[in-house]
């Protein structure tokens, strides 16, 4: 059986959720499978739902140099790796890794899971100047001694296939994923939900908070899972002295670690609502529609992917006005709009399972 290694030295016990440990997780059924990481977290989820006899953590020593930890790690191991999977196109330290592993083990795969968002894959192919040309003839040189890229979105994936960066029979379409659950989806709430961190960099939660007070919510409530920010701290004292009626409709629910309690808040909701500025793919969009759930969403990651196979949301600027527009349109046309969840559920479930996407990467890696 080969051996798959995934280096990803920041990794916590939540993340094994995500494609970080997905990917290997699903993959163990039919290779020896690693994530190899410095020793920042109790991994439960590893005695719990990822328990697996072919999969694993291993560790890196850690010296406060990551850079070296890592090329410690790969020139130890290479032999003994078959495959070997990065995140990210790190310029500062990618090359490194990637040509420790090829000194070590010439024949072995290598596997880059970019994990980018929209505006950084532009920035890379379209970008004009010196630098940007640079830049592009060192990533170009990096992927021939890379095997397989792989991108979360169709929207980037067709970006990088137009431009002469990359070999196209190395490129992937490799979203992330769900595995199939039987959360029931019945008791549906009038709740608009949002999971993630609640901050206005990136997250822009504040135009959220803006467009929910120019809503007439009536009997709805709003749920928001994750920690709040600093930067948001500040902003919600004064939002509440502002709007102290809307203290009633927007629950907190705080930082929700077990993945059968955030399925059950999400089978409870009916809409879900992401006012992000970037995403590389957004998972709690898919984990929401998976589980039923009407998206509002900016047009980041995977949101128009998903709305590709479900037809069931809306896509929004990123402007106050147009998320209190969209979510003032949905909640009075409810009625109208509304659609059973198993049938979204098996149409997210039919393009989006961990399954079916590792099932392309491995006959990929292994020259199909």
């Amino acid at each position: 059986m080969k051996k798959y290694n995934c280096i990803f030295p920041g990794l916590y016990n939540y993340i094994l959720a995500k494609d970080v440990g997905m990917i290997p997780y699903t993959l163990s059924d039919r290779l020896e499978t690693t994530v190899t990481t410095y020793d920042n977290d109790d991994y439960t989820y590893l005695d719990d739902f990822m328990k697996k006899d072919n999969f694993k953590i291993d560790f890196l020593e850690k010296t406060g140099n990551e850079k070296k930890d890592v090329i410690n790690y790969i020139r130890q191991n290479a032999s003994n790796i078959d495959i070997i999977q990065f995140y990210h196109l790190r310029y500062n330290i990618l090359p490194y890794y990637v040509l420790t592993y090829k000194l070590h083990n010439p024949r072995g795969h290598i596997y880059l899971k970019l994990d980018s968002h929209h505006e950084y894959v532009d920035f890379l192919v379209k970008r004009s100047g010196i630098g940007a040309t640079a830049r592009r003839l060192l990533v170009k040189i990096l992927f021939k001694l890379i095997n397989t890229v792989s991108t979360e979105t169709k929207r980037n994936y067709d970006t990088l296939r137009e431009s002469s960066i990359i070999d196209n029979k190395k490129l992937l379409y490799i979203p992330n994923g769900v595995n199939d659950d039987d959360t029931p989806l019945e008791d549906k709430n009038k709740t608009i939900l949002y999971v993630g961190f609640i901050q206005k960099l990136y997250k822009r939660c504040d135009i959220l908070f803006d467009a929910l007070s120019k809503v007439d919510l009536k009997d709805w409530k709003v749920v928001l899972i994750g920690e709040i920010g600093e930067d948001m701290e500040g902003y919600l004292e004064e939002y509440y002295r502002q709007y102290p009626e809307l203290k009633e409709k927007i629950i907190y629910k705080g930082y929700v670690e077990d993945k059968k309690l955030l399925a059950t808040e999400y089978a409870k909701s009916s809409i879900y609502c992401c006012t992000s500025d970037r995403e590389s793919f957004g998972l709690s969009l898919l984990e929401a529609s998976y589980h039923g759930n009407y998206l509002i969403s900016t047009d980041v990651g995977s949101c128009r992917d998903i709305l590709d196979k479900t037809g069931y949301g809306h896509i929004c600027s990123h402007t106050t006005e147009s998320v209190r527009d969209c979510i003032q349109y949905t909640i009075d046309n409810w009625d109208k709009i509304t659609k059973d969840p198993y049938t979204i559920r098996r149409k997210v479930y039919d393009d989006f399972n961990w399954n079916k996407i590792c099932d392309r990467l491995y006959t990929h890696i292994n020259g199909g």
